[in-house]
């Protein structure tokens, strides 16, 4: 047995275009990862050389306490452990952070040493960014329902392409001095409910699971409470307290944290109904998210997950088909489709060059686990590349210029 790459294309690109079908989009970091933006382990090393005097030591010895191996955010759930201890005492301590005000320190050094990493232009461009959001444009204004974006990544590289192409998008927050996060709006179906009205159809969905570089806290001293806003894409100021991966506080000020409210969202989206969810980039190392994933394969029988790895297919990835026969893999070197897995072969015909945006004739490798590769695939439904490609762009978020013109 084994699976023609060809026909395997075919049938995604129908499972793409049908429009009746509702269709979301679960990206990990392996979709910024293909733009030059550093992943977890880099991401950690370099936020190790940024953090300066006074939080170097204190960063150190969480590391040593989790593990040489912790990750960025490791460390940041043990920094909001301690920052739960100690509440907002100044005379108590823990691994030598001393007090509330030292550990919101730390916890806000981290956060705006990893915006300032990954605030920066993606070493290769946003040209598979602009092609996905081109795809949006030409295809999607036409469906009976939204498609939805969700995303563990805290980077603004898809909210910069589908702003610069002119496509609207919501993400939960509303207003246009500091947008504020509404979490019944997140919950809100084409139509309205309980009173709530929500955007057009033809506006995608962007729901940001482990939050972003420009969400932050905003202390009103007037009204004397808080609220959760977001930045107009410019670098937050360093002394807002930025909301990057979920706090282990549930609840702020009686408000839903948007990272609760797209959790919520995306178990509720997969969890009835005609469904189809497109992963990329994900590595399945998220235990919570899962298990999300993983109930609503076993709930629902209409739901079907279409998984693309940049790696080749694992043991226990192939073990996780032979389980959910709804959750197909797509990896370089051979796919699980049914529960069965099985390699990739042409036979003795070649692939034209046409189709290169998912083989490689030269490495027989199916290739849509890269998002490069995913985006070129999707730019073949359109029939015409995007002007915009050759116009120079500074995609760092630190250029007002950027976001203005």
């Amino acid at each position: 047995m084994a699976y023609d790459p060809l026909r395997a294309a075919f049938e995604i690109r129908e499972q793409l275009v049908s429009e009746k079908r509702r269709i979301a989009f679960f990206f990990g970091a392996g979709t910024s990862m293909a733009v030059g933006i550093p992943g977890i382990e880099e991401l950690t090393a370099r936020v190790s050389e940024r953090i300066e005097t006074p939080f170097d030591e204190p960063w150190d010895r969480i590391k040593s306490e989790l593990s040489k191996d912790a990750d960025i955010e490791a460390i940041l759930n043990r920094v909001r452990i301690y920052r739960e201890l100690i509440g907002d005492s100044e005379d108590i301590e823990y691994n030598g952070i001393n007090g509330a005000k030292a550990a919101k320190a730390l916890d806000s050094a981290i956060c705006h040493a990893i915006c300032d990493i990954i605030g920066d232009k993606p070493p290769k461009g946003l040209e598979s960014h602009y092609k996905f959001a081109q795809w949006l444009r030409s295809l999607c204004f036409n469906r009976n329902y939204p498609v939805e974006i969700f995303t563990t990544n805290y980077d603004l590289l898809f909210e910069q392409a589908m702003e610069k192409l002119g496509i609207p998008f919501f993400d939960g927050f509303i207003g246009s001095v500091n947008p504020f996060f509404v979490p019944e709006s997140v919950d809100a179906e084409f139509g309205g409910i309980n009173g709530i009205s929500c955007p057009p159809i033809s506006w995608t969905r962007l729901w940001k699971i482990h939050g972003s570089i420009n969400w932050y806290n905003q202390r009103d001293t007037e009204l004397k409470q808080g609220r959760i806003s977001r930045s107009s894409g410019l670098k937050p100021k360093h002394e807002e307290e930025l909301l990057i991966y979920p706090s282990r506080d549930k609840y702020m000020q009686s408000r839903k944290l948007p990272f609760i409210a797209f959790q919520d969202r995306f178990h509720k989206f997969i969890s009835s109904g005609e469904r189809l969810v497109i992963v990329l980039g994900y590595s399945f190392s998220d235990e919570h998210l899962n298990e999300i994933l993983f109930q609503g394969l076993r709930s629902n029988p209409h739901l079907a997950v279409t998984t693309f790895i940049y790696e080749s297919l694992s043991k226990e990835l192939e073990d996780y088909c032979k389980v959910y026969r709804n959750l197909a893999i797509y990896g370089p070197d051979k796919a699980s489709v049914g529960g069965l897995t099985a390699e990739w072969n042409t036979g003795s015909d070649k692939i034209s060059d046409d189709y290169n945006s998912f083989w490689d004739e030269e490495k027989k490798r199916f290739t849509l686990g890269d998002f490069n590769c995913f985006a070129s695939f999707l730019e073949e439904f359109i029939g015409f590349k995007s002007a915009i490609y050759n116009q120079p762009l500074d995609t760092s978020i630190t250029s007002h210029d950027t976001q203005v013109k």
